[in-house]
């Protein structure tokens, strides 16, 4: 005897193996020092995962503000974040430090940057030094 629930199942099944398993999406909240140039307009954040190069032309954000809540990182990746300050004609700075996060970080902990410190990507950044670095 056929239970009701044996298409259900077999259909569950499917859905579960052409899927990929749901990746919960992780905060990301980066802090930095103010650039006190008087022709700043603002900020830009670039990040990228272990293994890949920034991406300049598209920032993962952008304002004027000196410290970002960043949303929808994959909590299995490592990701590797520098800031860059730009004036009111479009010019951009180098990058700042560059602080890492890693694939195994614990959201219980927050980092700063002398945990974080990726090696860096030299000075530019307009004056900005990324701070602070917590997950959540």
């Amino acid at each position: 005897m056929k239970s009701k629930f044996t298409p259900y199942l077999i259909l569950l099944l499917l859905l579960l193996q052409i899927f990929p398993a749901f990746v919960m999406a992780m905060d990301v909240t980066l802090a930095w020092d103010p650039n006190t140039d008087s022709t700043l307009a603002g900020y830009r954040i670039y990040a990228r995962e272990s293994g890949e190069a920034y991406n300049y032309g598209y920032p993962e954000w952008e304002g004027t503000d000196t410290q970002v809540t960043l949303q929808g990182f994959d909590e299995y990746e490592s990701y590797y974040f520098v800031v860059r300050a730009f004036d009111s004609e479009g010019n951009e700075s180098g990058d700042s430090n560059e602080v890492y996060l890693p694939s195994d970080y614990s959201s219980d902990n927050g980092l700063d940057n002398g945990g974080t410190s990726g090696g860096g990507s030299g000075g530019g950044g307009g004056g900005c030094f990324i701070d602070t670095l917590f997950s959540n």
